[in-house]
């Protein structure tokens, strides 16, 4: 399994808890953040990066500037009524999600990257 970590961004700390444990009892090392200012430079190093709506809404230009870099390595958390779209090579999770969900998102970028 790659050693870099998957960093999570969201605003509720419920929500990044969430994830982060359903990641970390597969197995996957996490970095939680409510803030993209706190994730800065993790995200450039990290696995993916995941990231809920609310924090595009809040910091939308650095989001934007984000999730160009990221490309496929970013997942959106979306709610059914969002009307954010993705850039062209990044994953859409609507939530709510499963744990199989969101494990099934991470595996496929995962297999995609090799």
């Amino acid at each position: 399994m790659d050693s870099r970590p998957i960093i999570v961004v969201a605003a509720d700390h419920g929500l990044r808890r969430s994830v982060a444990f359903a990641l970390e009892v597969e197995g996957y090392s996490t970095e939680s953040y409510d803030t993209l200012q706190k994730a800065g430079a993790s995200c450039r190093e990290a696995l993916c990066t995941i990231l809920d709506d609310d924090i595009l809404r809040s910091e939308s230009q650095a989001a934007t500037r984000l999730l160009q870099y990221l490309g496929a390595r970013a997942v959106l958390l979306v709610d059914g009524l969002s009307a954010l779209q993705a850039h062209v090579d990044n994953t859409i999770l609507t939530k709510p999600f499963s744990g199989p969900d969101l494990l099934g998102v991470i595996n496929s970028l995962i297999e995609a990257a090799r």
